[in-house]
């Protein structure tokens, strides 16, 4: 919770639940670091939702010992066309496109479509797909795409679906949207037996000192994926033309 809202905080009806205890946790967070920090001399990048009901954190996509743990997933085109993750589609094409002009070296990683900048950076995207619209309640959802070894709790450990206040909801056979049970907050999206390793993170929970975007951190697409799917068509547009730029 922000620390300029006065008064007492209730974890779900005023005085009738239970009372934040923010003041002792605001002041611990104050001496927390801020995404890009380096921790035992790693860079780490938090993430948190609006009650830190759920915590954890991302490493670098050039981890060396973490991406050898990292396995392709199987080829995205044999997927059903509803299963096929926000953006990929768009992402699959581009990637098609420019082939022909990456270096030996970038080709080698070709299939690791979740990376950019070399590989020092990941992919990330917004989608206004109904799945994504109807799950968080707005015209677009912003995910970055990081293999589930990079995807730690506070504690070190790889990440755990069932961590702290994160509940799962299953949309569609092997596909499944992890959300805080408490705030409420979007915090991923897998299809673990389809897609590999690779987990959408909400990009808006990631703790970055650079701003929303971690444009330190990812890549974003310049175009909407599902752009025709939108029902805010103005808005969505506005938005896939401001990427452009």
């Amino acid at each position: 919770m922000s620390a300029w809202i006065e008064g007492p905080r209730w974890m779900r009806w005023a005085e009738k639940s239970e009372m934040f205890t923010v003041a002792k946790a605001d002041e611990e967070r104050s001496l927390e670091p801020r995404g890009g920090a380096e921790t035992k001399g790693k860079r780490r990048l938090q993430g948190y939702c609006h009650c830190r009901g759920v915590e954890f954190y991302i490493t670098p996509p050039d981890d060396d010992e973490t991406e050898n743990n990292v396995s392709s997933p199987p080829s995205v085109p044999k997927l059903p066309f509803l299963l096929i993750p926000p953006v990929l589609i768009l992402i699959l094409t581009s990637t098609q496109e420019s082939k022909s002009s990456q270096s030996q070296s970038q080709t080698q990683t070709a299939d690791k479509w979740w990376l950019r900048a070399s590989g020092t950076k990941y992919l990330a995207g917004l989608c206004a797909c109904n799945s994504c619209r109807l799950a968080t309640g707005y015209d677009l959802q912003a995910w970055a795409f990081v293999p589930k070894p990079h995807i730690r709790q506070l504690d070190g450990k790889e990440v755990d679906f069932t961590m702290g206040t994160l509940k799962t909801y299953s949309h569609s056979p092997g596909a499944s949207r992890d959300f805080c049970g408490r705030c409420g907050a979007t915090v991923f999206w897998r299809h673990e037996e389809r897609r590999g390793e690779i987990i959408d993170i909400s990009a808006g929970l990631l703790d970055a000192e650079e701003g929303a975007r971690a444009e330190e951190w990812l890549e974003w697409r310049t175009k909407v994926s599902f752009e025709e799917c939108a029902l805010n068509k103005g808005l969505v547009a506005k938005v896939a033309e401001g990427l452009k730029k």
